[in-house]
């Protein structure tokens, strides 16, 4: 993280927790996309020192969209509309974001 930072990272997207993730630290937008193959439904534990904005325990994929200055990150659900997701109190939020780049 310390790298993202000096290097002026915005936007960090990786892969593996077998959900979706959404957190923000420092001003970066990390983005875990992970629920492509078998997907873990249980609640993970961490949020609050994460940054956790949004979380999804279900199949995904994430469609970013990068126009000039400014990148577009929704999930999308298998069914191909916008997945449902919620904050890390269960209450439902968007699960999509615009970052300044």
């Amino acid at each position: 993280m310390p790298l993202y930072r000096r290097s002026g990272v915005r936007m960090v997207l990786s892969g593996h927790e077998h959900n979706f993730q959404h957190s923000r630290v420092d001003g970066i937008d990390y983005f875990v996309t992970g629920g492509g193959g078998k997907v873990r439904t249980g609640r993970p534990g961490g949020f609050t020192s994460a940054g956790t904005l949004a979380w999804a325990p279900s199949g995904h994929f994430l469609l970013v969209r990068i126009e000039g200055t400014r990148a577009g990150v929704t999930a999308m659900g298998e069914d191909g509309r916008p997945l449902p997701a919620v904050d890390p109190s269960g209450e439902a939020v968007a699960a999509h974001t615009v970052i300044e780049l």
